[in-house]
């Protein structure tokens, strides 16, 4: 079993080898200033109980997907127990990650106070939506966020080759993208007004006006491409 005996700082790429370490982590994220006494107490649990958890920080603006698990909360301590979350608490003090290092060790209760509710869970849309004649406008063209619109048919064997990549790209880029798919035999007004020759054509929207078209099975390196370019625009 590994022996940490000082806080490691750890960062988006080497997150997951830390919550799989084989020891329960107490993860402070920061943002780029930490109180002295707290620094000290983060400095304190490891050495004394180096070999039974493992304390660890990262700094939040480098690390934008650690960041995104506090749910725009930093500071905040997470604890983890074999890879899963088990509690976190925000503006952690030095007697707070005291009191929650030793829950997390079997020594003492769950901290009664400054327990914040658990995040809220996203309502974005984690699959494709489907649009039609009726709703391109709305669900498309007004949109908030940027749109990749998959337009096939039934019939269409490349279709069906691509549609599990967009439904596994919608689930990750829930909250920063929305996915829509629009059969083209069903809503023939929408197709022909787009002028779509071939299908799967992928549409891609920003602000209500279209930025990219991907027509053809696409592999997805190439879409996941495309549409980290359109988030960075």
């Amino acid at each position: 079993m590994p022996r940490f005996d000082t806080p490691l700082t750890t960062n988006d790429q080497s997150f997951d080898r830390v919550l799989h370490v084989g020891l329960p982590v107490a993860l402070l994220i920061e943002n780029g200033t930490t109180d002295p006494s707290l620094d000290e107490a983060l400095r304190a649990v490891a050495k004394t109980d180096a070999g039974r958890l493992l304390v660890a920080r990262a700094r939040a603006a480098d690390n934008p997907q650690i960041a995104n698990t506090a749910a725009g909360s930093v500071p905040a301590l997470i604890l983890y127990r074999e890879g899963q979350e088990l509690t976190r608490t925000t503006s952690p003090t030095a007697a707070s990650f005291r009191a929650y290092t030793s829950y997390l060790l079997g020594r003492g209760p769950l901290p009664a106070h400054d327990q914040p509710a658990a995040p809220p869970k996203s309502t974005a849309p984690t699959k494709p939506i489907i649009v039609t004649d009726a709703t391109y406008q709305r669900d498309v063209l007004h949109s908030d966020l940027p749109v990749l619109v998959d337009l096939w048919a039934a019939w269409c064997g490349p279709c069906r080759m691509i549609a599990p990549i967009v439904e596994k790209l919608a689930g990750e880029y829930a909250g920063r993208m929305k996915f829509a798919k629009l059969n083209v035999d069903e809503n023939p007004l929408t197709a022909n007004q787009l002028q779509i020759r071939g299908i799967p054509t992928l549409l891609v929207y920003r602000g209500g006006k279209l930025v990219d078209k991907i027509v053809g099975a696409a592999p997805e390196p190439m879409l996941r491409q495309k549409i980290d370019a359109v988030l960075r625009g």
